[in-house]
């Protein structure tokens, strides 16, 4: 299989799929030592771009999840008005 094209960066599903292939590559015994080291390389810059999407998608979860509890809940602002009754 031929390598990524430098232009395009994978989603974190591509790079998992390309870095079992290069696991597969470097486990073959008939891959060569420089073969190898191009893939070891391959696979470092993956391994760093997966951890960049993964701690961007950590930041996004973190930013939903303050969001969410900010929000004053429906039920909560509902009950308030009912404090209000003529009653």
């Amino acid at each position: 299989m031929q390598p990524r094209t430098k232009n395009k960066t994978p989603n974190f599903e591509e790079a998992t799929a390309r870095l079992e292939q290069i696991v597969a590559q470097v486990n073959n015994p008939e891959t060569g030592l420089e073969e190898m080291i191009a893939l070891a390389a391959e696979g470092l810059a993956l391994i760093r771009s997966s951890e960049q999407l993964l701690a961007d998608a950590e930041l996004k979860i973190q930013k939903l999840e303050q969001a969410a509890t900010q929000q004053p809940a429906a039920d909560d602002t509902q009950d308030d008005h009912a404090e209000f009754s003529l009653i």
